[in-house]
């Protein structure tokens, strides 16, 4: 992955695509983590995620849980 801002504010995403500036979220970053064998568990680190207060859908997570493998 070439350089790319880590955002998951909804504005600034959208200020971002505007620009064309290469982003990923918080979520994708652990994706990308756990595909390069940085990430033990994915399904560990969403719960993390939501146990700190991040708003997560059911789908979005099932869906990354697949992704990853799990």
């Amino acid at each position: 992955m070439d350089k790319v801002v880590i955002i998951d504010d909804a504005a600034g995403r959208r200020v971002a695509r505007t620009l064309n500036i290469p982003f990923v979220g918080t979520v994708g970053l652990l994706l990308l983590a756990k595909q390069q064998g940085m990430l033990d568990s994915m399904t560990l680190a969403l719960q993390s995620l939501k146990d700190s207060g991040l708003w997560l859908s059911d789908d979005l997570v099932k869906y990354l849980i697949e992704e990853a493998g799990e």
